[in-house]
């Protein structure tokens, strides 16, 4: 699986951004935030995280007719894999419809540009990096450093940066 620097020319996600979280991983995500309130996962594939989410709980799915860029309610909580080769504009709308937003992701797409910065700092803040080690042992096609990205909006602090590699 190729991570693109920039989104793709057409806009829409790539059959390689395809990678479902293992159910254990999920579970554990969704324990360590243990989100409150309304929560959405916007990129359900089999269900991990939507079904380790309490209630009340939405999905989209693009491959099931429910494509999230076009979600037009509001959500206290986004915990998701999100698509990496239109990372920029999922982000942008992961934003625009929640309050806290975790995404399982590689570790560098938090710094990846002065464009996500900035949009991170109008939001709020990166308020926690949950390090989880190498891709390759929650089956992603690469071995670069994965974990939790936890942005809140209207922080403003330091980001705290939690280690799970040791025990995984």
């Amino acid at each position: 699986m190729g991570v693109p620097t920039k989104p793709n020319r057409t806009g829409k996600a790539t059959a390689s951004d395809t990678v479902f979280t293992p159910v254990a991983t999920a579970k554990r995500i969704i324990d360590y935030f243990d989100p409150k309130g309304f929560c959405l996962e916007p990129c359900k594939g089999a269900g991990a995280f939507y079904d380790a989410m309490s209630d009340p709980k939405e999905w989209c799915e693009i491959t099931e007719g429910r494509d999230f860029l076009e979600y037009e309610g509001y959500a206290d909580w986004i915990i998701t894999n999100p698509p990496y080769s239109i990372y920029d504009d999922f982000l942008a709308k992961c934003f625009s419809v929640a309050d806290n937003v975790v995404l399982f992701a590689p570790v560098a797409k938090a710094f990846k540009s002065m464009k996500i910065e900035n949009l991170v700092r109008k939001y709020g803040g990166l308020k926690e990096i949950v390090f989880m080690g190498g891709g390759g042992k929650y089956g992603f096609g690469f071995g670069f450093p994965v974990g939790c990205l936890y942005y809140k909006k209207n922080f403003n602090g330091d980001c705290k940066i939690t280690y799970w590699e040791k025990d995984v």
